[in-house]
C-alpha cells in the first residue's frame, strides 16, 4: 500500500511541474498587463486631473503660460515630467481665438461651442514619451503615437482679457 502512494506521488509531482511550466508563462503575462493598465489609468487621471486644474486657473483669470505651468505642476505633482510631449491649449469665446500655450504637440480641442463665460482647457499627452508604457508591445499592444486628450470646461470669474486681468496673489507673471 505504501509503495503505491509513493508512485502516484511521484506521478503527480511530474504532472504539478508540468502544469507550473505551462501556465506560469500566461500568469505572468496576466500580472505584466494588470500593472501595464493600472499606470495608464493611473497616467489618464492624472491629465484629467491637469485638466481640471488648467481649466480653473484659466477661468481665475490666469494667462495662458500660467495656465500650462499649473498643468506642468499637477503633472510633477504625480510623479510625471511629460516635457515637449505635452500640449495645452485654452479656449476663451470672450478672448477670440484658442491659444496653445505650450508643446509642439498636435492637440486638438473638441468641436463643440462654448458659451460666452465658459473656458475651456484641453491638454494632450503623448503616450510614447514614457517608456514603461509600451512593456508589451511585443504582444501587439503598441501606445506609440498615442495620447491622451482631456478637456475640461470652467465658468469665467473675470472680466476682460486674460492677460489684462491679473487675480491678487496668482504669480501669474
Amino acid at each position: 500500500m505504501r509503495r503505491r502512494h509513493t508512485h502516484r506521488s511521484r506521478l503527480r509531482r511530474g504532472s504539478l511541474t508540468l502544469q507550473m511550466v505551462l501556465i506560469l508563462p500566461i500568469l505572468l503575462l496576466v500580472s505584466l498587463a494588470i500593472l501595464q493598465f493600472g499606470i495608464l489609468m493611473t497616467v489618464e487621471q492624472s491629465v484629467t486631473h491637469a485638466a481640471t486644474v488648467a481649466a480653473r486657473e484659466a477661468a481665475k483669470g490666469a494667462d495662458a503660460e500660467a495656465v500650462a505651468a499649473s498643468v506642468e505642476e499637477v503633472l510633477s505633482l504625480h510623479g510625471l515630467t511629460i516635457g515637449d510631449a505635452l500640449s495645452v491649449v485654452v479656449e476663451d469665446p470672450l478672448a477670440g481665438d484658442p491659444v496653445v500655450s505650450r508643446g509642439n504637440l498636435a492637440c486638438e480641442p473638441p468641436n463643440s461651442d462654448l458659451d460666452a463665460g465658459m473656458v475651456r482647457a484641453t491638454v494632450c499627452v503623448e503616450l510614447s514619451r514614457r517608456p514603461f508604457l509600451n512593456a508589451l508591445r511585443s504582444f501587439a499592444l503598441d501606445f506609440t503615437g498615442r495620447r491622451f486628450t482631456v478637456s475640461a470646461v470652467a465658468v469665467r470669474e473675470f472680466e476682460g482679457d486674460a492677460e489684462s486681468t491679473r487675480r491678487p496673489n496668482c504669480g501669474c507673471n
